[in-house]
């Protein structure tokens, strides 16, 4: 009975001191957060050091000493490195329009054809720039102009029409090829000019010096004049015709000039007589009524080099 009296006098204390607690935190206006296990701490303590053991990288993240000791620390991972050029990729970057590309660039890709096609433009549009261009350019040598007839006279042959039995001598065939000829005979016609108007010596910047370099001019732009090609109708000839009566002239003149440059006390060498000799020797035996002219004054002036025709008789021995 005594017993029993007490286990139930200890049950109602406790319900007691339970209601008495319970008020309290009532009074106190809400309930206290629930403190988390010891236990549990414990093992989320451990997770994270065995974590940043193995993976220096999750240690950084999740603040651990052993991030500071691998470096980690040292380099945040939300700063990326900054880049030796940043300043000129963040302009490049921030600009509202794209870079344009330079004009060396644009240049580069163009053929020689599309080139002069845009100077010849641009000058057009702005003619003072023309002397300008000039002044820029190097000067024309006799070896560039002949290099440059060569590059004309392949142009003439590209423009024949492809036929099976060889390049064809009609009225068609002339027509397609007329323009690369005329361009060919101007440009003859326009270096003769330029080199050969003032003669030797002369005191034009762009007067031959010596007789050796005409020989050059002549021998080279004949040769080229004479593969001209000869056509079915007479009347298509004319270029050809024309062109080598331009050139036959300059042969005459340059003999003559030849002539008072040895009269001013020069010296005309053996070997260089002896070509001027032989050139004329083919030319007069393809064209003799063009370069007869030019045969007879060499013949008197220099007649130990007169040239001679095989199988005819030297011109002016009759």
């Amino acid at each position: 009975m005594y017993t029993d009296t007490m286990l139930a006098t200890g049950e109602s204390g406790a319900r007691r001191q339970k209601r008495k607690a319970s008020s309290e935190d009532e009074s106190m206006g809400g309930s206290s957060p629930t403190p988390e296990p010891i236990g549990r701490k414990i093992r989320s303590i451990d997770s994270r050091r065995a974590v940043s053991d193995e993976d220096p990288v999750a240690a950084v993240i999740n603040g651990s000493p052993a991030g500071r000791r691998h470096g980690s620390a040292r380099t945040p991972l939300s700063t990326p490195a900054t880049p030796s050029d940043g300043r000129k990729r963040t302009r490049m970057m921030d600009s509202g329009a794209p870079n344009e590309v330079t004009l060396d660039k644009l240049l580069e890709p163009l053929e020689e054809k599309d080139l002069r096609q845009l100077l010849d433009a641009l000058i057009a549009q702005n003619p003072h720039l023309g002397a300008q261009v000039r002044q820029l350019l190097p000067k024309p040598t006799v070896n560039s102009a002949c290099s440059q007839l060569v590059r004309l006279e392949r142009r003439l042959e590209s423009a024949f029409p492809y036929n099976k039995a060889g390049p064809a001598a009609d009225d068609y065939t002339y027509h397609r090829v007329k323009p690369a000829l005329e361009e060919l005979r101007d440009t003859i016609v326009m270096y003769l000019d330029h080199f050969t108007h003032y003669g030797l010596h002369a005191a034009s910047a762009n007067a031959l010096s010596h007789p050796a370099e005409w020989l050059e001019l002549l021998t080279q732009a004949t040769d080229v004049a004479m593969r001209m090609p000869k056509w079915d109708r007479d009347q298509n000839n004319a270029i050809r015709r024309e062109t080598l009566r331009l050139l036959a002239d300059g042969w005459l003149r340059a003999i003559m000039a030849t002539v008072r440059w040895s009269e001013e006390g020069h010296i005309a060498g053996r070997d260089m007589l002896s070509r001027w000799a032989q050139q004329l020797d083919r030319f007069f035996a393809e064209e003799p009524a063009l370069f007869e002219p030019a045969v007879q004054v060499f013949q008197h002036s220099f007649s130990q080099y007169r040239p001679r025709v095989p199988g005819r008789a030297p011109v002016g021995t009759t």
